[in-house]
């Protein structure tokens, strides 16, 4: 008892403390805790009447700055919301846990969470509904070296903040717990902490499963009694139960040993949590919310950087290229926090446009927002580029999508394979992905639905409406789009607009922008490189590239060592490399590919010698990287792509040809040419004896298949001198005698090259 009383007294002594702290911090970073506008009713953003809804950014891990920035960012939407407002239509408050970026919540300071989570329950949040939203970590991220959480969530003492508010909503591969994995052991004030957050009015997590989240050797239990109701216990409760004899069903939750870990779909299906949004928009229509209130905001702080990017009338695979170059190099330094793309009687390439549109969905809307203003009509594939920023927004003579005049409707192969990049960039933006495939196919038949029970609006096709959780609470309004494209009304009644406007000034306006927008367009440098990189690339030079790096290679090889011949093959295959890159279809893939191709076929050379696995192999992945280099797909999917294979193959012909030019004019042209001689080693010179025969004086000798062999004298033999054997004549010695010219001779020894003879005693040539 006396130990309870102590526990209290620290928890109230380190309470004041942090409300200490929190008066003290006045400043607070706009970056740590970033609250948008909140919805208004009747925007014509895809819904009729959403609630009220704001979204604050929790960083991690949770200290104490943080933790009071956020407290503060509650403490101005509570103040500003009616006391009175009924419970079921109060403000929602999205506290999203940073945990997108790679980090986990471990490392959180446990007296600057619990403020926070008690803050949460202070009655003056009653007027509020929170709503802990734990995201599944971004593709491509490390995480945190916890193997344990490959796909995201929250561990450490971040974990109180989350059971504090009024729910849970996480990602059904997202996993929470492990709160105590920062502590040795939890002791008493630990659990008191834990328990006190649990169990406060309406909680997300039951007391047994937030200590069993803290404590390695607290092992939970699920219990179904014969009546069907269901609790949670520890070992000691469980035994207890076991005791009493009533008939009871048990499932292990988590062993002894080891903390709760729970994905989602596990908090599901215990029935723990009821939201598994996969994406923020989800989240937003199981709220009744606005999409738009969990947007990031950049720009909350007031100071917008704006960039604009003028894009091209016809986008490229060059055009991709150059803009995310450019777009690398402005964002590297995040000096920019807002893009805005000016498009206006736009087209392009699929492949190309898909390319700018990936790059743009991949940037974190909490650092930069994307924007784009159509000034005029964007068509096809361009239009995936306009619906993949964060925010669009028209002019009043706009259109969006329609029929763009493709030369020929692409087969089912290729739209199949379009729909999966387009579904991968919706998952990356976080919407549905009908709209941007009506891009790519004006023919694609998209529904307007409303919710019967919410009212919002989503924009679907009959693939995606399928698989939909709840297809029969969604009416159809009737299909969107034509011909003639998507007027701006249209577009922002279905919340596809954000406004309309009428020139570019006017963004600036609707974004306060006082100063000039630094524009983003190609310098006089980069359109040169961009042309000299168009005529390396071209059918009709870039064989010629390989061409001489491959007779320059094949002149190195006949004289190594690195010379003139070996510099300008690296220069010609450069070239070709580069020139394919800036043109989009060269990648690190054909360049790793080509290299350890080379690789290959040196170690079959010179350390493996014979023509076996490395040489053919070899042989294979540099003629596949110079094809793969050469168009800008891995393996045709349409006539078109096969017709373009083909022209691939040209630059691999000219790099035969340059081996074969290279070994005809090696034998025969540059050996007899004073200026070029010296670039190649001469053949050995065969001098004739003048007795008879002819000798190689730099050849490296072994005679020993002449051993047995006979011969004759061709001079006097004193004991040295010369012998022809089988028509060729050798530097000999005999055994210690005197032989005379023309007398028969055996070989008896033939050691390098000494060759020893001795006299036939059954033959004399005299």
């Amino acid at each position: 008892m006396k130990m309870t009383h102590l526990i209290q007294i620290r928890i109230a002594a380190l309470s004041a403390f942090l409300v200490f702290s929190a008066a003290q911090a006045v400043h607070v970073d706009a970056a740590i805790a970033i609250v948008l506008a909140p919805q208004q009713v009747g925007t014509g953003v895809g819904t009729d009447a959403n609630r009220e809804g704001y979204r604050v950014k929790v960083p991690l891990p949770i200290d104490g700055q943080a933790s009071a920035a956020v407290r503060q960012t509650l403490k101005r939407i509570s103040e500003k919301t009616s006391p009175a407002a009924q419970r079921r239509n109060r403000p929602v408050v999205i506290l999203e846990f940073d945990t997108r970026g790679g980090q986990t919540g471990r490392g959180s300071e446990l007296e600057a969470c619990m403020g926070l989570a008690r803050y949460l329950r202070d009655p003056d949040l009653n007027r509020l509904q929170t709503v802990a939203y734990i995201p599944q970590r971004r593709d491509g991220l490390g995480w945190d070296n916890d193997e344990s959480m490959p796909n995201g969530g929250l561990n450490g003492h971040a974990v109180l903040v989350a059971i504090a508010a009024n729910q849970i909503a996480i990602d059904p591969d997202a996993a929470i717990g492990k709160a105590g994995v920062d502590d040795k052991t939890a002791d008493d004030l630990h659990r008191e902490i834990y328990r006190s957050i649990a169990s406060q009015g309406l909680t997300t997590l039951p007391v047994s499963v937030a200590l069993s989240m803290l404590e390695r050797d607290q092992e939970l239990y699920r219990v179904t009694d014969n009546e069907g109701a269901v609790s949670y216990v520890n070992g000691k409760t469980l035994k207890e139960m076991e005791a009493s004899g009533e008939p009871i069903t048990v499932v292990t939750v988590t062993p002894p040993g080891s903390f709760s870990l729970l994905t989602g779909k596990e908090l599901q299906d215990f029935g723990l949590v009821r939201l598994l949004p996969e994406s923020r928009a989800e989240l937003a229509r199981e709220l009744d919310l606005d999409p738009s209130v969990l947007q990031g905001d950049p720009g909350s702080d007031g100071k917008w950087k704006p960039l604009l990017v003028t894009l091209p009338p016809f986008i490229d695979s060059r055009t991709a290229t150059w803009v995310t170059r450019s777009l690398k190099q402005q964002l590297g330094g995040k000096e920019v926090n807002l893009v805005i793309f000016n498009l206006g009687d736009n087209l392009g390439e699929e492949e190309a446009c898909l390319r700018i549109g990936r790059l743009i969905a991949s940037y974190d809307p909490d650092e930069v927002r994307t924007v784009a203003f159509l000034e005029s009509s964007v068509r096809g594939p361009a239009g995936v580029i306009a619906l993949a920023c964060n925010q669009l927004i028209m002019s009043e003579d706009s259109r969006l999508g329609g029929d763009y005049g493709q030369s020929e409707v692409m087969n089912e192969n290729e739209l199949a394979g379009f729909r999966e990049e387009v579904k991968r960039l919706a998952e990356d933006k976080e919407s549905d992905w009908s709209m941007l495939q009506q891009m790519l196919e004006p023919s694609l038949v998209v529904t307007r639905y409303r919710h019967q029970k919410t009212g919002q609006i989503r924009l679907l096709c009959n693939a995606e409406f399928e698989r939909i959780e709840d297809p029969d609470q969604w009416a159809a309004l009737g299909p969107i789009g034509s011909p003639e494209g998507i007027s701006p009304i249209t577009a922002e009644q279905n919340g596809l607009a954000r406004t309309i406007v009428s020139n570019v000034e006017q963004v600036k306006l609707f974004y306060q922008l006082d100063e000039t927008i630094p524009s983003l367009a190609p310098s006089k440098v980069d359109r040169r490189i961009a042309k000299f990189a168009e005529f390396l690339s071209s059918p009709f030079v870039s064989p010629f590239l390989l061409f001489g790096a491959m007779f320059f290679l094949s002149t190195e090889l006949s004289a190594p060592g690195l010379g003139v011949p070996g510099f300008l093959a690296v220069l010609c295959f450069g070239l070709f490399f580069w020139s394919q890159s800036l043109d989009g279809n060269a990648d690190w893939l054909e360049v790793i590919m080509f290299v350890i191709g080379a690789i290959f076929i040196v170690m079959e050379i010179f350390v493996i010698p014979g023509f076996g696995l490395f040489g053919i192999g070899g042989i294979v992945l540099v003629f596949s990287s110079l094809v793969l280099a050469s168009q800008s797909f891995l393996v045709p999917r349409s006539l078109n792509e096969v017709v373009e294979m083909t022209y691939s193959f040209v630059p691999v012909i000219g790099a035969g040809f340059g081996v074969l030019t290279a070994g005809i004019v090696l034998r025969n042209l540059i050996p007899r040419t004073p200026m070029l001689r010296r670039m190649i080693l001469q053949p050995r010179k065969f001098v004739d004896t003048g007795l008879g025969g002819r000798t190689d004086p730099e050849a490296i000798v072994d005679w020993s298949y002449l051993m047995g062999l006979s011969g004759e004298t061709a001079t006097r033999l004193n004991p040295s001198g010369k012998a022809r054997i089988q028509g060729r004549v050798y530097d000999v010695i005999s055994n210690g005698q005197m032989l005379e010219q023309g007398q028969r001779v055996e070989v008896i020894e033939a050691i390098g090259n000494r060759i020893v003879v001795t006299a036939r005693p059954d033959v004399n040539s005299n």
